[in-house]
């Protein structure tokens, strides 16, 4: 699967936050997100242990993703929208687990929150790296965000519905 063409023409080109095949690599990876909306969205069992309502974030962050890393221009609208939304998504996952601890494992949010921090600190990496002028480490330690992220989304929306079995 590969991204959409970009359209051509332009005097200038616009400053890419990645070349574009290492920025491909990155748009596939976003695609990591589309098993979390899925399993957030699947009701489960119980209904008071519902996360149809976090399935927006993975969602979200998907389409945001998918419509950046096609075209990465490092100042754009689109980088712009994007980090918000994965920012705001985190936060909200974040503040959720935390105001409905009661009942979930300790041992489910430590993971949780540990992924999280581990998913940070894979951005900060990749920016390290970037700045390094080491492009493609840049883009795995970039992938990698995607990666940790969504298999702390799943630990999340699996303990969140282990709480009311």
């Amino acid at each position: 699967m590969t991204p959409p063409p970009l359209p051509s023409g332009g005097c200038h080109e616009p400053v890419l936050s990645l070349p574009l095949p290492q920025a491909h690599f990155i748009w596939r990876c976003a695609w990591l997100s589309v098993p979390s909306a899925i399993y957030a969205a699947t009701p489960p069992a119980a209904p008071a242990a519902t996360t149809t309502h976090l399935a927006l974030v993975p969602a979200s962050v998907f389409a945001t993703s998918l419509l950046y890393w096609r075209n990465p221009v490092r100042d754009s609208w689109r980088r712009t929208l994007d980090m918000s939304v994965v920012f705001s998504g985190v936060t909200y996952q974040t503040y959720y687990a935390f105001k409905h601890i009661h009942g979930m494992s300790s041992s489910a949010i430590g993971i949780y929150t540990a992924l999280i921090g581990c998913s940070a600190a894979c951005y900060g990496l990749s920016q390290y790296l970037l700045n390094r002028g080491h492009i493609w480490p840049a883009t795995y330690a970039h992938a990698s965000i995607h990666l940790v992220a969504n298999v702390a989304n799943f630990v999340l929306y699996n303990a969140i519905t282990k709480t009311a079995e």
